[in-house]
């Protein structure tokens, strides 16, 4: 554990520099030096965990309720860790240029600032192994984030999204207050392992302690009906700060769903057959309304919604695993879950980057005024594609291993006996999903990439600078790396699915020798398909080198002067596709005798959330005649709480 203090010392120096240091290129250079230093100290001890390694874990003396602080790094908490600290450093790389290009040193700084500490406060969050540390990391987490969220205030739809934002996640971390507080009643402290050995005593088996973590929690995945806060504050957000919200800070609901499931026990069939529900839902509609999307930001925001539904019906596959005695099952989901989450987090920040410098360099979101800018930025673009093809999930980057990983738990729920089989259908459910991210991400790359500009932005786009791309690169590299090792990879997430789902390791070890002949056939196919590439592309640029190219107007079928006027755009392209759902889809199309435009809506924030807060507003406007500023009337309410308060106390047993 020295090493990893240590490495949040040097996180926590970064923070110093970023106040301190004059000079906005020596002031960054130190800061992304100090944050890339530190992540690199602090993932040692994750990596020997992750390697075989005890567990590790540290205790701090506390003065405040709850007991002493406990800190410590177990396989789940190891692959979290692993993935808030690389993604963390490259984006900080990457932010410290992307603010010193697009804002003053005052807003730099800030920025800087408030990120190195919601990198700090991400590492306790997955490493805290008591509920008040835990709660305090969460709730720190929470305010940076919505500082970082607000870095442009001045916007009016920037103060709506981080003001919705703070609502849904103190609502969130209200419900893990009540967890908790009913959780810890009759425990020794508030450590994670007295809870967990209150596991023969949960209430109904520990199904309302459930349902509160999958809402609390929940609130933070953002799944479906509960991600209406996400693509708002995604696309607010600068660039790297979204890379990171979606990449790491949503998937600390993921983490607290898995650990509850550790600490709890096998949740009950119900609880999983809600989640495999859940997951399948935020799937296809993640999907369906990233393709309407115009905001480049908006889209990936939403599919981090579908992939956040893949993630569930990994987890729901592995309770349904141990709720039905299919110890296989389990292991194969739970580590289905976790290794999509790291991928997720790898592709997604690496495709919130190339679209931030995109964004950068033509300062608009919006594709409709976007196009050919492919030969402008090519190692932009390569970065986008990359990411893209990891984010539909096909060979050979890491998003089809863990793809593929769900099927095969899918697969042999499929061949189960009972009710079991049902969850099969999530098979079908999952290749809509792929069918419909394929066309959105077409859509993203060829209306964003190709094709003539739309607009005079991206006549002046060039390509970014190192700063930008390397940490792009990074990430890409990681992707490629997983899609072509998976056979190394998925044996220790299966571990961790053990660890997750109560199994025994000899478990994980027979999952293993079920998969890994396929993972290995996997693994040779992306590797052929990888080298098909290469020589078709190595092979083209021989061709090319050796003979004249003529340059010449594009065949346009008899039109002399084809404009931009002529291409799809973002509208035109998912208009077919979109029109197959209907009203679920929520697109209002606008149809004219020269003109075609789509307005995308979000069904939950516009229809449900924006309606019911009106009506809690109108409610609370009741109530104002109790603030009538006379002081004796304040102190009565004072006294009336502390009597109620102490009345709890003389009741309760």
């Amino acid at each position: 554990m020295i090493l990893f203090f240590a490495g949040l010392g040097m996180l926590v120096a970064a923070v110093v520099t970023a106040l301190v240091v004059r000079g906005d290129a020596m002031r960054d250079r130190v800061f992304a030096t100090f944050v890339v230093a530190g992540a690199s100290l602090a993932s040692v001890p994750a990596f020997r965990v992750l390697g075989g390694a005890t567990s590790l874990a540290t205790r701090w003396p506390s003065g405040l309720p709850g007991g002493d602080w406990v800190i410590g790094i177990d396989p789940l908490s190891a692959v979290f860790l692993l993935a808030v600290l690389v993604v963390g450093a490259a984006n900080a790389v990457y932010g410290a240029a992307d603010m010193r290009a697009g804002a003053n040193t005052s807003v730099s700084r800030q920025a800087n600032t408030t990120y190195a500490v919601l990198v700090v406060v991400l590492a306790l969050v997955v490493t805290a192994q008591s509920v008040m540390l835990f709660l305090c990391a969460w709730e720190m987490m929470a305010i940076s984030s919505f500082l970082l969220i607000m870095t442009d205030h001045h916007q009016p739809q920037v103060r709506r999204a981080g003001f919705i934002y703070i609502v849904a996640t103190h609502t969130g971390t209200l419900l893990l207050f009540v967890m908790f507080a009913v959780w810890s009643r009759g425990t020794a402290d508030w450590s994670f392992a007295s809870l967990a050995a209150t596991r023969p005593t949960l209430m109904w088996g520990g199904g309302p302690l459930f349902l509160l973590a999958l809402a609390g929690f929940g609130v933070k995945a953002g799944f479906v009906p509960l991600h209406f806060w996400l693509p708002s504050a995604h696309a607010a957000s600068p660039s790297h700060v979204s890379a990171v919200m979606s990449g790491i800070v949503i998937k600390t609901g993921i983490y607290g769903l898995l650990r509850v499931v550790m600490l709890a026990g096998p949740p009950p069939a119900w609880w999983a057959w809600t989640v495999l529900l859940l997951g399948a839902l935020s799937a296809v509609l993640g999907v369906l309304w990233a393709l309407a999307q115009h905001d480049i930001k908006r889209l990936l925001a939403y599919h981090s919604v579908e992939n956040i539904g893949i993630i569930l019906i990994g987890m729901g596959l592995g309770a349904l695993g141990t709720a039905y005695g299919h110890p296989i099952l389990a292991i194969l989901g739970y580590g289905a879950a976790v290794l999509h989450t790291v991928n997720h987090a790898l592709f997604k920040a690496l495709l919130f980057m190339s679209a931030g410098a995109v964004y950068r360099m033509t300062g608009t979101r919006n594709m409709e005024e976007l196009g050919g800018i492919a030969r402008r930025m090519p190692i932009t673009f390569a970065a986008f594609l990359i990411g893209s093809i990891a984010i539909i999930g096909v060979p050979p980057l890491n998003g089809f291993v863990s793809e593929w990983l769900v099927y095969q738990g899918l697969f042999r729920a499929g061949y189960s006996p009972g009710a079991l089989r049902i969850a099969l259908l999530g098979a079908p459910v999952l290749a809509l999903a792929g069918g419909l991210a394929l066309a959105c991400f077409a859509k993203a790359a060829g209306v964003v990439f190709l094709g003539r500009p739309r607009s005079d932005r991206p006549l002046a786009a060039r390509e970014v600078g190192p700063a930008f791309l390397l940490p792009q690169l990074a990430l890409a590299a990681i992707c490629v790396a997983i899609g072509l090792l998976p056979a190394l990879i998925v044996r220790p997430f299966l571990f961790i699915g053990a660890t997750i789902g109560g199994q025994p390791q000899s478990q994980a070890a027979a999952a293993w020798a079920e998969v890994s002949p396929a993972a290995q056939s996997v693994a040779v196919f992306a590797t052929g398909l990888l080298l098909v590439v290469v020589v078709i592309w190595a092979g083209r640029r021989f061709v090319l080198r050796r003979r004249s190219v003529r340059l010449d107007a594009t065949w346009s079928c008899g039109y002399g002067a084809t404009t931009s006027r002529m291409q799809y755009t973002a509208s035109s392209f998912a208009a077919p596709l979109l029109s197959v759902f209907g009203p679920l889809t929520g697109v209002q199309e606008h149809r004219g005798a020269t003109v075609f435009h789509s307005m995308p809506r979000d069904l939950i924030l516009d229809r449900v959330v924006a309606p019911l807060w009106a009506r809690v507003r109108r409610s609370a406007l009741r109530l104002r005649p109790i603030q009538d500023g006379r002081l004796h009337f304040y102190l009565l309410y004072v006294v009336a709480a502390v009597l109620a308060f102490l009345t709890y106390l003389v009741v309760a047993p």
